[in-house]
């Protein structure tokens, strides 16, 4: 944008404003350092609207920055009123790591690949929303996460008991085997798909035996990555908790297990979880026209959650 008028000094001066209000805005009262038991820093950001309610958003498995990832940001950070927006960096990355639509990409993060798993994004979270809780300056904490975000949510609400609210979206069913064969069924060829399953479970195997030190790579993701997610029992999980739930699961979904997700909701029964279900929409929620349709969605959250509230 130009700025007539404007001499040169003139002009950097009001982009450093302009850069110094943004940053004080969006990444504000950041000066508090969290670090993990390895000594290395968690990256976060808190974004202060003098909330009386705090607002997690927790993105899924891709190599992205959340900082960068504009789509959760725009589309989910108004969901609740009157409250401030957190969000976490995954191990290794931060705003400085470009964002990319690519399934894999070559400058993604030796550290993210090494050390990123779910676990230590459920601890990474419990240790910052636990400070912000204890600082008793939230009346409700509210966590919502998509796709690998929604199980990250799912794990942070069993194991702790200050989350008043927690949405999932496309988490998928019982075990991510079961959304890997999914995928692969929707993008491998017929004639060779038994072969591919074959070769999945093979490496489950691997996998779960240990018999992968730390060479592995696949898909951006690492050995301790496909340990942990593998090892995941989201029914079990959610049968651990007591706060209410939504989980909402679009029936075009190539990314998850649809038929899983619908198995897991028939067997859990339980009053604190809710079922909403989008036909013909995407992991991405778009419509078989690629048309995103996603605002019902945010609608229909924004509707639960003054329900669940009053």
């Amino acid at each position: 944008m130009k700025a007539y008028g404007f001499n040169l000094r003139q002009r950097i001066l009001a982009s450093v404003l302009v850069f110094l209000c943004c940053i004080s805005s969006v990444y504000s009262d950041t000066h508090k350092q969290f670090f993990r038991h390895d000594g290395s820093e968690i990256t976060y950001y808190l974004k202060q609207r003098g909330g009386k309610n705090l607002l997690v958003l927790i993105q899924g498995s891709d190599c992205n920055s959340i900082a960068n990832n504009k789509f959760v940001n725009e589309t989910f950070s108004d969901i609740y009123p009157d409250a401030d927006v957190l969000t976490v960096e995954k191990y290794g990355i931060n705003a400085s790591l470009p964002w990319s639509d690519a399934v894999e990409r070559s400058d993604c993060p030796k550290a993210y690949i090494r050390s990123d798993t779910p676990e230590q994004r459920v601890k990474d979270y419990i240790q910052i929303i636990g400070y912000l809780k204890n600082q008793s300056k939230y009346n409700k904490i509210i966590i919502l996460g998509g796709s690998e975000g929604a199980v990250v949510a799912n794990l942070i609400t069993s194991q702790v008991n200050y989350i008043d609210r927690t949405i999932a979206l496309n988490g998928g069913g019982r075990y991510f085997a079961d959304d890997v064969i999914h995928s692969m069924k929707s993008e491998v060829p017929p004639e060779h798909i038994n072969e591919a399953i074959k070769g999945f479970r093979e490496f489950q195997k691997e996998i779960r035996a240990g018999n992968h030190v730390g060479e592995l790579e696949m898909s951006n993701h690492g050995v301790n990555w496909w340990k942990v997610s593998l090892g995941i029992n989201q029914y079990k999980v959610l049968s651990q908790t007591k706060r209410p739930i939504l989980i909402i699961q679009t029936l075009n979904d190539n990314s998850v297990s649809v038929s899983a997700a619908m198995e897991m909701e028939e067997q859990l029964k339980k009053d604190n979880i809710t079922f909403y279900q989008y036909p013909g929409l995407s992991h991405g929620f778009k419509d078989r026209e690629d048309v995103l349709q996603v605002t019902p969605i945010v609608e229909d959250i924004k509707d639960w959650l003054s329900r669940a509230s009053g």
